[in-house]
């Protein structure tokens, strides 16, 4: 996996190199990372508030957990491997933030751990919403900081290229397995993902 991130890594930095045109590019805005990420964004925010709803019971945020837990973390594979490293490695003014990102993501995957760890209903309760509220907050520094950076740092063209390689490297990434008593709801989130995404 790591040859293939590698190799679209270096297929794209080539295009983010690229001095910014101002004149419009014939290249479909639609594929630019940013508006992918945006785009991926939307079914998660719907699902934090559920998480951190004071009025759903316990049943309905499994439910939206179950959902959740494999929507961000396939959305969340790819984007450091492309947007992130991209940040990192392209970009001394957004290098802190990719790193930042990283951390971010780091946390929130442990914090699923915990969720499914959870010894009772009030553990549980308190661990998905703090998971929810660190989530909401790294989208909302995402899409209010980290992106316009990236749109500034970045020409159309070269965040055109990131996007096929996060597409693909979505498609590479298999939703992740929920536990071993979960399965059965791992292929409904992976269609309700599906719908979602389209």
């Amino acid at each position: 996996m790591k040859k293939k991130a590698t190799a679209a890594k270096a297929a794209t930095k080539k295009s983010a190199a690229a001095p910014k045109n101002n004149k419009k590019s014939k290249t479909n805005a639609a594929g630019d990372i940013i508006e992918l990420i945006l785009k991926d964004h939307k079914p998660l925010k719907k699902l934090i508030k559920v998480l951190k709803s004071e009025k759903a019971e316990k049943s309905e945020k499994e439910t939206a957990f179950e959902e959740f837990a494999p929507l961000l973390l396939w959305h969340a594979q790819p984007e450091e491997k492309v947007l992130y490293v991209h940040m990192k490695e392209d970009s001394e003014d957004l290098r802190v933030e990719g790193y930042e990102g990283d951390m971010e993501h780091a946390l929130a995957s442990q914090m699923i751990d915990e969720v499914r760890a959870s010894e009772n209903d009030d553990q549980w309760m308190a661990r998905v919403k703090v998971l929810a509220e660190l989530v909401e907050h790294h989208i909302k520094e995402e899409e209010e900081d980290m992106l316009p950076d990236t749109r500034k740092a970045f020409d159309l063209e070269a965040r055109v290229q990131m996007g096929d390689d996060y597409l693909q490297l979505r498609e590479e990434f298999e939703m992740p397995e929920l536990s071993s008593t979960n399965r059965s709801s791992s292929k409904k989130s992976k269609n309700a993902h599906e719908l979602h995404l389209n």
